[in-house]
């Protein structure tokens, strides 16, 4: 069996090839009109339905000197191929649109706390400068793998980032510790990071149980064994404002709460080790111009 698959491959490209002679030959009555369309000389183009008819073992057209008309199963070839060839060029002229016109759905993926606290109005004020342009936003808690994913742009922190991707990197966050006031009136401030081994924690999943904390050269790193465990910024900070615990966040999170008095920073003297870059990520591949856009309008919001 071996022997058989790769010239049956031969013959279906051959036959793919001489589809659109065939349509254009069928549709003009003509073969010497059909030629001048194609670009090909009237010799070649017979030559080739002459040998398409050869190997499918039937008769396409019937010529004469005047008339060029098709037979039945030229007629039922040309209903089905036809159509194709139909679905194939519009395909072809959507995509070529696609490229060249700022329109079409951008699919974009985030976290939920970064458009929140860092990238909402960039993206209203996309929409307001390109409004012909949908935009399909997903909130995901978890890093995605943007190779498979179903999306033209991830924001993404962290370090690891598939050379298979293009990264572009727009700031640097780092986490600091906060707790509510009231969670001090049951529990002693903490003088180093160990002491948080002695208060109730709330962990975001994606920083994990290692909390690492640096104060110039000391570095260490608490095994948090965390009373709240969320995969959720916002209820992180939910607990943290109730005065439930002791919870890592973005400096630019908390800076809010912490002006109105809500939130106090714990350890001052310390910042958390979870020093990430936030990187806009696309795939290697050409991009439409949607996309093309969208990236500029992004990078021009946040200079290097």
């Amino acid at each position: 069996m071996k022997n058989y698959f790769p010239l049956a491959g031969i013959i279906m490209q051959a036959f793919l090839n001489d589809v659109p002679l065939l349509v254009e030959v069928a549709r003009q009555k003509s073969f010497s009109k059909a030629a001048d369309i194609l670009g090909i000389g009237v010799s070649t183009l017979s030559r080739r339905i002459k040998l398409l008819e050869e190997r499918m073992g039937v008769l396409l057209f019937y010529r004469d000197t005047r008339n060029v008309e098709l037979t039945d199963n030229g007629a039922y070839l040309l209903d089905r191929c036809g159509f194709v060839l139909d679905e194939a060029q519009k395909a072809y002229d959507s995509v070529v649109m696609n490229m060249q016109k700022p329109s079409g759905l951008l699919r974009i993926c985030m976290f939920l706390d970064l458009y929140n606290g860092l990238f909402k109005k960039v993206l209203l004020d996309f929409a307001a400068k390109w409004p012909d342009i949908r935009m399909e936003l997903t909130f995901q808690e978890h890093p995605v793998d943007m190779r498979t994913a179903p999306f033209d742009v991830a924001f993404v922190t962290g370090p690891s980032i598939s050379p298979a991707l293009v990264a572009r990197r727009l700031l640097t966050i780092e986490p600091f510790l906060y707790a509510s006031p009231s969670l001090f009136d049951r529990y002693s401030m903490p003088v180093e990071p160990n002491d948080l081994l002695q208060l109730p924690c709330i962990v975001l999943q994606r920083f994990g149980r290692r909390w690492p904390m640096h104060n110039g050269n000391r570095q260490v790193t608490v095994e948090i064994q965390p009373k709240y465990n969320f995969s959720s910024v916002e209820m992180c900070r939910d607990f943290l404002l109730a005065g439930h615990g002791v919870a890592m966040i973005r400096r630019e999170r908390a800076e809010p709460d912490e002006k109105a008095g809500r939130l106090v920073r714990v350890l001052p003297d310390w910042s958390g080790g979870f020093v990430h870059d936030v990187n806009l990520v696309m795939g290697l591949s050409q991009l439409p111009q949607r996309v093309r856009l969208f990236v500029d309008h992004v990078m021009s919001n946040f200079p290097s």
